[in-house]
């Protein structure tokens, strides 16, 4: 083997171990919100989804203000278990190598999505007459 893919080969599992020691991080994060002076609590996973949520045994005394704050708590884990998330992920945002990766795949992907404009039924024709066209200049010879 030679040494550049002997190095290619150590990177990539560096970089695996790297990601899956994220992944692990990541799916044991739990943002915490609070809101109405701590007496509301919820709690979300990484990506955001309400996992607990805490309301007074006297939660009837909130009222119509009941579900704002609940809205308010719930927003405010989420706030937090993304920077969690951030931090998170930073030793591999941080990588260059990784960064190169990412920005090359962006590139392409840039390419493959720039999907080319509908043509107007007007072009449709212009392309049909054109063909028929070329067609009769040059002959209709089929060879089979």
């Amino acid at each position: 083997m030679s040494d550049d893919t002997t190095d290619l080969d150590a990177t990539l599992t560096e970089i695996h171990a790297r990601a899956a020691k994220v992944q692990a991080e990541l799916t044991r994060i739990r943002g915490t919100g609070t809101a109405a002076n701590g007496t509301i609590t919820a709690i979300v996973d990484s990506g955001g989804r309400l996992r607990d949520l805490k309301l007074p045994t006297n939660v009837a005394r909130l009222g119509t203000e009941l579900s704002d704050l609940i809205l308010q708590a719930t927003a405010a884990a989420e706030e937090d278990a993304q920077n969690q998330a951030a931090q998170a992920l930073r030793p591999l945002t941080s990588d260059e190598r990784v960064q190169n990766g990412l920005n090359a795949i962006r590139k392409d992907l840039k390419t493959l999505n720039s999907a080319p404009k509908p043509r107007t039924e007007e072009e449709f024709q212009a392309a049909d007459d054109a063909y028929y066209q070329r067609m009769n200049r040059n002959g209709w010879n089929y060879s089979l």
